[in-house]
């Protein structure tokens, strides 16, 4: 991956979700499951966020085919065709969106939600493994357990270089403590 690629991939992963603006707040805090129809009304998000990100590149005078616009419309198709919004299959969905989709489940079972309490990251790592070749590319799932098994020694290599003392919890909740700050 060149950095230019590294770059794109990296405001692409942070705009993925741009299209939620135009949904009803009352949607996304929901705490109770969704309706049917307000499913639909959320899945709209990936069409609303290629919108948001196409008027952006035009008002920018860019060239409109990044990886932004193909994360945008495809973090939620699956690896076996069961996703949204155009359930496409295997290689046809966009590498970085592939990529980011397996991210995206992460964050968003670790994560506090309105409807959830958050998992520990042993629970969405084992979560994501059993999606393997069903919602997530087999590849991407890989690479993602590398860098789960990765991260503590990563963190401690960071922390000798800072002289910054490293603590890892790597039981439930997978935490990183740098001089007492929870990372």
């Amino acid at each position: 991956m060149t950095r230019n690629e590294s770059r794109d991939w990296t405001m692409a992963a942070l705009t993925h979700d741009i299209g939620k603006l135009d949904l009803p707040a009352q949607l996304l805090n929901k705490a109770d499951a969704l309706t049917g129809e307000e499913r639909t009304i959320v899945e709209r998000h990936c069409i609303a966020g290629v919108k948001r990100l196409l008027a952006q590149a035009r008002a920018d005078g860019q060239d409109t085919a990044t990886a932004a616009i193909a994360v945008a419309l495809s973090h939620h198709e699956w690896w076996n065709g069961a996703g949204y919004p155009f359930g496409l299959v295997g290689t046809a969905i966009p590498r970085c969106a592939r990529v980011v989709a397996v991210a995206d489940v992460v964050d968003a079972l670790t994560s506090i939600r309105p409807y959830k309490a958050a998992w520990s990251l042993e629970a969405a790592l084992e979560e994501i493994s059993a999606k393997r070749g069903l919602q997530f590319d087999p590849d991407c799932v890989d690479a993602m357990l590398e860098v789960a098994v990765a991260l503590p020694h990563y963190w401690r290599s960071l922390a000798q270089t800072w002289g910054l003392q490293f603590t890892a919890e790597l039981g439930h909740g997978a935490t990183v403590i740098l001089n007492d700050v929870r990372c």
